[in-house]
């Protein structure tokens, strides 16, 4: 058992929609689907009721830790039940009888609602999206189960007394045996936190040790972590502009082999304290070899090259866009990883070094970790194929969490659940410049390479690089399988790129006997099903499409409405 004596259920819920709203002023459950992790294999494993109120009854038989896939649509539904019936909201850790307490970020993130029910029993609701951050249906593909996410027509009216078809049982039921089975896999491999990334930072301090981890990675003043977090930046997306809204040839796209892994495993990455300059930093000091610090500038892109640079903050910039001429200084904080990239793709003049932090450094920190769960993914395949990705995935931004979580809390307002901000609290950094580094390679490494390849590059996303060209480079190290080495994914016959985070291609499927247009479709925010029918033609002809929904709080619990998309270039 995961969580000692206590059951482990899986639950999930059907609710009405926006065509029940407009009839009956609310939302509510219309059929609640319910397993035991630990034993359920098949859809005849699961229980199934047509009311919350049933299902309130089922959970509160003995204290057991629930989840849901996607708490933070199935806990509203939960909390306004448990508003509607009398209890009430507790700031304290344990809830008393007739009371609940809930962990949800400054931004509105599910973690857990713990109740305290009148018979004395205490139900904890966790979210598996967080142990298992992905769709349901790709969790069934990427566990190889033998069940499959089906569909049901959402968005009709199911009156107060409806009966769910034989259809409609049967989709709840294959919900909930999807996520149980793979969270059952990840409590046998020992994985028992509420995050997957709680889990492999978990298993990464037994690895080293209390005493080592507290040698190698101390808790930093928050004044110090603030000024350091100042340098963390994401990943590298951008759509170049010479190829982008218009119609392009075909290609190629490569991925990096578990880019953030690699990162942790060959490169000079920080440790213990760092030492503080007030001005410039020591580059000859070799015993602290990395540096963050706080710079004036000006820049100027160079010809034929990559813009790099995004000012975020400022209202003289977009927070998005990378900067091809910066002529009023700007003050960043940077590391010097990012720094000789910079120099290297601008005309970049300091103005004043304004201070900053130097680091020890050292290679294969994490070795002993990507080894063990490198050969759990080489040599498997389903379920711990997938738990081992994730594994490898999820650590390296747990050194750079958030110390700040500050709750939301929900109240009762206006016959319905609103969240409002808690009370300013914060925790212990673990250690940023870890998290600060590691992505500062991560970017260097897939600019670098979509530099290299300038004359045919046209869209990058973090580890991906397009390429528009009928040759595959000899310049790029390519391996399937390799650590940090470029996998081609797909050819394309023609894309048109958009923007960043918005792209489609057409990839040539090839049956027998047939030929067929397939396209590969990123756009942020649409739903995968809704992007699977989106042609290049589409977006250039400016198409509607329906099906983007937003979530929207009503009594009762959440509704999805549909606000459409339309489609512009």
């Amino acid at each position: 058992m995961a969580s000692g004596k206590r059951p482990i259920l899986m639950g999930d819920f059907e609710t009405t929609t926006g065509k029940n709203l407009e009839i009956e002023g609310c939302t509510r459950v219309w059929l609640w689907s319910l397993c035991d992790v630990e034993r359920a294999e098949t859809v005849f494993d699961v229980e199934l009721g047509f009311t919350l109120d049933s299902f309130m009854a089922r959970i509160q038989e003995q204290s057991v830790v629930l989840y849901f896939h996607n708490l933070k649509f199935d806990g509203p539904f939960i909390i306004d039940w448990l508003f509607r019936h009398g209890y009430w909201h507790t700031t304290e850790q344990h809830p008393v009888k007739g009371s609940f307490s809930t962990l949800i970020s400054f931004q509105g993130q599910f973690y857990s609602i713990t109740i305290k029910f009148d018979n004395g029993c205490t139900v904890e609701i966790r979210d598996s999206l967080k142990k298992l951050p992905m769709s349901a249906a790709n969790v069934a593909e990427a566990f190889k189960l033998p069940e499959t996410k089906g569909k049901i027509e959402h968005n009709v009216y199911r009156p107060i007394g409806y009966r769910p078809t034989l259809a409609e049982r049967e989709y709840a039921a294959k919900d909930v045996i999807i996520v149980a089975k793979a969270l059952r896999q990840q409590f046998a491999s020992g994985m028992k936190k509420l995050t997957i990334g709680s889990d492999a930072l978990t298993e990464y301090k037994g690895i080293i040790g209390k005493r080592m981890w507290d040698k190698m990675f101390p808790v930093l003043p928050d004044a110090t972590d603030a000024e350091i977090r100042m340098a963390y930046r994401g990943g590298f997306t951008y759509a170049d502009p010479r190829f982008s809204r218009k119609r392009t040839g075909g290609g190629v796209v490569f991925d990096v082999n578990s880019l953030y892994p690699y990162i942790m495993y060959v490169k000079d990455l920080p440790y213990g304290e760092p030492k503080y300059f007030p001005v410039a930093p020591d580059t000859n000091d070799e015993n602290y070899p990395l540096h963050i610090m706080n710079i004036t500038f000006v820049a100027k892109l160079k010809k034929n090259h990559i813009p790099c640079i995004q000012v975020k903050g400022s209202s003289h910039f977009i927070n998005t866009e990378y900067q091809r001429h910066i002529k009023e200084p700007v003050t960043l904080m940077v590391t010097n990883v990012d720094l000789a990239l910079w120099q290297e793709h601008y005309n970049l003049e300091i103005l004043s070094y304004n201070g900053g932090w130097s680091f020890r450094s050292r290679r294969q920190l994490f070795k002993e970790y990507i080894d063990k769960w490198m050969e759990v993914k080489a040599n498997s395949k389903g379920g711990l194929r997938t738990i081992a990705k994730l594994m490898l995935n999820s650590l390296y931004g747990k050194f750079a969490t958030n110390p700040n979580i500050t709750p939301k809390i929900p109240v009762f307002e206006d016959n319905m659940v609103k969240l409002v901000m808690g009370e300013e609290d914060t925790r212990d950094p673990v250690y940023t410049p870890m998290g600060v580094f590691i992505t500062a390679y991560a970017r260097d490494l897939t600019i670098r390479a979509a530099q290299q390849h300038y004359d045919i590059f046209a869209y990058a996303d973090t580890d991906s690089l397009h390429l528009v060209t009928d040759k595959e480079p000899d310049t790029l190290d390519i391996d399937p399988d390799k650590l940090g080495a470029w996998k081609r994914e797909y050819r394309f016959t023609e894309a048109l790129y958009i923007r960043a985070k918005q792209y489609v291609e057409k990839v040539e499927w090839r049956g027998v006997p047939f030929v067929l247009d397939v396209y590969e479709t990123h756009i942020a925010g649409l739903p995968v099903d809704v992007a699977a029918k989106v042609t290049i033609d589409d977006v250039i002809n400016g198409a509607h499409f329906d099906g983007k929904l937003h979530p929207e709080r009503v009594p009762g619990g959440i509704v999805f409405k549909d606000v459409g998309f339309t489609l512009t270039v």
